[in-house]
């Protein structure tokens, strides 16, 4: 079966999210073996991936036994066009506030990755507003599941204790200039709070030291746009607790953070250390997957 485009959604309606370049559908591509690892909570029936940026996650859904149909739904012109070339699956434009007017709903299976912190952060209200913007969107998604239907989001995680202060350590005067880069572009100024304290030493929240840390990870070139996006909205079990707040009949099957493969090897040049020289290390991703009640059990009504 030949993808099925769907444009139903006018250009102005979509997110203001940038054009994605080719090296971006690169980096995402290079993640789909561990992205695969989400597959393992789809049950089968009809699945949506939100934000399904290059399709390789969405061909490897496609390919479960279970599975019926795999929609593809993405706000991005460049990322529609990627998902056209993919045979088996469904590709619909617009974004994850919008899936009543796009039919879209009676889900048996909904799948995030790396979508949460974007909606966080190029929501139209601004990124100072994005956790709102992350829980209204999720109230709608929870909302599209059918009874007995699996919520599976894999994102960037919140450091534990966030407001602690923590002191991150440059490679030397070019890990200094890619943070002053950094903090000249984040628009967020909880986040752009890093403040030199000595000799390649930069003082903050362990939210602001995360932030930056993962963000300069992707190199100077990538600071125009990955500054823009503020990857830790949620720690593990907030996000639990604001989810199961919504009141969608919605509970938590799993939970799990980790720090991915290369990460510590890429920027194994940088430290970072409590504030009694402990070192420390972030959580880059985390799963969560959260389960929609039956219409038979209790209190589903």
């Amino acid at each position: 079966m030949k993808s099925v485009a769907d444009t139903s959604i006018s250009p102005a309606a979509r997110s203001s999210r940038r054009g994605l370049e080719e090296r971006y559908f690169q980096r995402m591509a290079a993640a789909v073996e561990e992205k695969t690892q989400l597959t393992d909570w789809v049950r089968g029936g009809r699945i949506l991936d939100i934000g399904a940026g290059g399709g390789e996650l969405a061909a490897r859904i496609a390919e479960l036994p279970d599975v019926k149909d795999v929609i593809a739904l993405d706000d991005s012109d460049d990322a529609v066009a990627h998902l056209n070339e993919i045979d088996g699956i469904t590709v619909r434009s617009g974004t994850a506030d919008q899936l009543a007017e796009l039919g879209l709903h009676d889900l048996d299976g909904i799948v995030m990755s790396s979508v949460l912190h974007e909606i966080a952060s190029y929501n139209p209200r601004g990124p100072e507003n994005g956790r709102e913007a992350a829980l209204a969107n999720l109230a709608v998604i929870g909302g599209a599941l059918a009874p007995g239907g699996v919520l599976i989001i894999r994102d960037f995680v919140t450091p534990a204790d966030a407001d602690r202060t923590l002191t991150l350590i440059s490679p030397g005067e070019a890990g200094d200039a890619l943070i002053g880069a950094y903090l000249e572009q984040v628009p967020v100024p909880e986040l752009a709070a890093l403040t030199a304290s000595g000799p390649h030493s930069f003082t903050g929240s362990a939210r602001a030291v995360s932030e930056a840390l993962l963000t300069v990870n992707w190199g100077l070139e990538s600071l125009p746009r990955e500054a823009q996006e503020q990857y830790c909205q949620f720690e593990l079990d907030e996000l639990v607790q604001e989810v199961l707040g919504l009141g969608l009949g919605l509970s938590v099957v799993h939970r799990e953070a980790w720090v991915q493969p290369g990460y510590r090897q890429h920027l194994s040049g940088w430290t970072v250390l409590e504030a009694d020289g402990t070192p420390w290390f972030p959580d880059t991703k985390a799963i969560w997957v959260f389960e929609k009640a039956a219409a038979n059990a209790p209190g589903s009504d």
